[in-house]
């Protein structure tokens, strides 16, 4: 492809132009960056070069060693075998005596289930009652082991999609830290860093009720309908349209946000801060999808090749765009 055309292409995908073609050919090309293709010359320089002569003789000396302890070895297969069993007896005892303590002191954690994601990984989890959570990065959910016998209460720190069964008598409460939400049976969305300056839910099936803390304001939402609560100022705000269709299980699609937003969503993923003072970058607005199955390099490397910049580690531990 000429380099001209390339241009224009990228060009139109990052304004959110072009056609579902154009738009799945920039994908692709973006694809080959995790699985460690290049457009550039990769040739091996002199370093690379030594490193690789370097494994070739510790693992030409691991050889011959292992060749040399392998007539050893026989001799000492015997009493191997005897340890090993001896070994396994151990741990099993072990195992078992660490299993009645825990049932007989942490009763904690026969009341509580704590569910946990790290940077960069979802997790779907299924509940008691019969409902479902998917549980988005750097997230933590809670849910009280016997609650479907009475009322279900979670409380969630981070960001997850829930389809909730419905169970007469038994209403399901998610808890954050501004918002108390009640459903009887529906699908919803709720995304609540307590990082970010507002938390959001968006409905997809059926019906919620949103509550702040206080319970001084209430709203009802259905199916196709979203609110941010603003929790600085303590107030619900009606989402725009482009939330409800940005739940992915793969990816956060963005489009034309702006930097605040992208640096967000890119902790939201990594736990890392983007940071910039350049003009052009703050005051871009941005076309991409986040995808889990990139590592936080591989996104920054594509942020970074959009903006023709360059990013360093600061000593604060933020990736500074410059």
């Amino acid at each position: 492809m000429k380099f001209s055309v390339y241009k224009k292409l990228l060009k139109k995908y990052h304004a959110g132009e072009g056609s579902d073609a154009e738009r799945q050919l920039v994908e692709i090309w973006y694809d080959s960056f995790e699985r460690g293709e290049t457009v550039f010359d990769a040739r091996p320089n002199i370093e690379e070069k030594q490193r690789v002569r370097e494994r070739l003789r510790t693992h030409m000396r691991v050889s011959s060693s292992l060749s040399v302890s392998a007539k050893r070895s026989k001799r000492l297969i015997p009493w191997l075998k005897g340890a090993a069993a001896v070994i396994l007896l151990v741990c099993g005892i072990s195992w078992l005596m660490h299993s009645y303590v825990r049932d007989k002191l942490n009763v904690s954690d026969q009341q509580t289930a704590h569910f946990f994601t790290g940077p960069g990984e979802q997790k779907r989890v299924a509940l008691p009652d019969g409902s479902t959570v998917i549980l988005r990065a750097n997230s933590r959910l809670e849910m009280k082991r016997d609650a479907n016998k009475k009322q279900r209460l979670v409380q969630l720190s981070g960001e997850a999609f829930f389809d909730v069964k419905s169970l007469a008598g038994s209403p399901f409460f998610v808890e954050t830290d501004e918002l108390l939400v009640q459903v009887l049976g529906t699908s919803f969305h709720v995304k609540a860093y307590t990082y970010r300056p507002t938390t959001q839910v968006f409905v997809y099936t059926g019906r919620i009720q949103v509550n702040d803390i206080a319970k001084t304001q209430t709203w009802l939402l259905r199916k196709g309908e979203g609110f941010d609560y603003d929790q600085i100022n303590k107030r619900f705000k009606k989402q725009s349209a482009g939330f409800a269709n940005s739940w992915d299980d793969s990816a956060l699609d963005l489009k034309q946000v702006t930097f605040s937003e992208l640096a967000l969503s890119f902790r939201d993923i990594y736990n890392l801060s983007l940071t910039t003072t350049d003009s052009t970058v703050l005051n871009r607005h941005y076309t991409l999808k986040l995808k889990y199955q990139r590592s936080a390099s591989e996104t920054l490397k594509i942020i970074c090749h959009m903006l023709n910049k360059q990013y360093r580690k600061e000593a604060n531990g933020y990736l500074n765009i410059f």
